[in-house]
């Protein structure tokens, strides 16, 4: 099937990859709910403190088990009181009573009947990490950045929800070139010509860096003008440096077909006072510049991205490669034949 030109697969979700998708510390004694790929996930802790990431929905009756509880490292049902562990068996089903055989003993009987659809998650560097894709004998390491200071303890991270596809967020992350328009206001003196402009690919990553500078007719003197560097994980993953200390990630995961969640962390090495800072650089980030640019992606036509249906200029050569690589992932994707997502952890 082709919309506008592009070969199926034009908004479809990028399989066989990691997503961030969470604030693990987020993730305590309470249960809490994220949706992503169209799906409502429950993330709760086991016995052992362990992440646990299953399909909401409880297998007996559909209630959202995150409006539940946690009760000795098994997630209680709301509506029912099924008690799920976290290798997802049903512990307990406190309607048929400890008389009649039922409670633990009778859930054991009804195997995977009631048994919770779990994902492949990971807790690490502070971040919950979903698989989205079918199970493999051995999954591919988590992605990270080189470079990135060693722990969280001058960070903060913060979350948003944008009502944009996907593939639209990547290219606003990607684009350098809106920064001395859409952001005006909040950038005031950065210029507007793109020079020099460098872009490589090196397996699955884009690295992209450059210099805003003013249009003065002369070569670049290697000092004027606004230096910045974004490198990208594909599908997601992005790493930016504007120059001074602080340091700045994120990750965009789609929420569903037309939203996209975005988690973003700054890192200001400074002591007693570099979390204060680096919450106070993603409040300016998120409360301030980057509004303006979910209100100009979620009015861009057509609303999901599409290559052919735009322009592109010299300035543009990272979303185009974000787009390559993105094409090539999903004709390999649909080479591999249909697929049962989600695929339960193992």
């Amino acid at each position: 099937m082709r919309r506008h030109g592009i070969e199926e697969g034009h908004g479809a979700f990028v399989e066989g990859a990691w997503y961030i998708i969470a604030d693990a510390s987020a993730v305590g004694k309470r249960p809490v709910a994220v949706e992503r790929f169209g799906t409502r996930i429950v993330l709760f802790r086991d016995e052992r403190g362990a992440l646990v990431a299953a399909r909401a929905a409880c297998p007996h009756r559909g209630a959202d088990l995150s409006l539940g509880r946690v009760v000795g490292g098994a997630i209680e049902c709301p509506y029912h009181g099924f008690r799920y562990a976290g290798d997802g068996r049903c512990v307990a089903i406190p309607c048929e009573g400890r008389s009649r055989g039922g409670g633990e003993a009778r859930a054991r009987g009804a195997g995977d009947a009631l048994a919770l659809t779990r994902f492949e998650a990971r807790e690490h560097r502070g971040f919950v990490w979903l698989w989205w894709g079918e199970r493999r004998a051995e999954l591919p390491p988590l992605p990270w950045f080189d470079g990135m200071p060693p722990d969280e303890r001058h960070a903060h991270t913060t979350s948003v929800a944008w009502d944009v596809p996907f593939a639209r967020a990547m290219e606003g992350m990607l684009d350098i070139h809106h920064v001395p328009f859409a952001h005006r206001p909040w950038v005031p003196g950065v210029g507007a010509l793109l020079d020099p402009y460098e872009v490589r690919v090196e397996g699955d990553v884009i690295h992209t860096e450059g210099v805003l500078r003013h249009d003065d007719g002369e070569p670049w003197d290697g000092r004027r003008g606004w230096k910045f560097a974004i490198e990208v994980r594909f599908p997601g993953m992005l790493r930016l440096s504007f120059g001074g200390r602080m340091a700045g990630m994120a990750a965009c995961a789609p929420i569903d077909a037309g939203r996209t969640a975005i988690l973003a962390r700054y890192y200001m090495p400074v002591p007693v006072i570099g979390r204060a800072l680096a919450w106070l650089g993603l409040l300016m980030e998120f409360w301030l510049i980057q509004p303006g640019d979910e209100r100009v992606l979620a009015s861009s036509e057509p609303r999901d991205a599409d290559v052919e249906a735009c322009r592109f200029v010299r300035a543009d050569a990272g979303v185009l490669a974000w787009h390559k690589m993105r094409r090539a992932w999903l004709k390999a994707q649909r080479a591999e034949g249909p697929r049962r997502l989600p695929v339960e952890a193992g």
